[in-house]
């Protein structure tokens, strides 16, 4: 199973768009956990399994709608590691 994390700036009033955001990617991918971070500094980025695929502070702009479905898209999924039989 995927997890997604969406990292929002608390100060900067970026829960709303990260709130909506979750509820797409719910929507979109209902195998996956979707968690909202509360952070500050002007971060909104979006994590998939510990990798960072968006940052607001890197790119200097918000995702553009559909921009994070089609990001997550592009991911391999990851697979369940079967143990070996030694």
């Amino acid at each position: 199973m995927r997890w997604i994390d969406i990292a929002f700036c608390v100060g900067c009033n970026y829960q709303p768009r990260a709130a909506a955001l979750a509820a797409t990617l719910r929507e979109a991918y209902p195998e996956t956990t979707v968690t909202l971070t509360p952070t500050g500094g002007g971060r909104f980025e979006l994590s998939v399994d510990g990798k960072l695929l968006f940052s607001k502070l890197e790119l200097g702009r918000h995702l553009v709608p559909g921009e994070a479905l089609l990001l997550l898209s592009e991911q391999p999924r990851q697979r369940p590691q079967i143990p070996s039989q030694s």
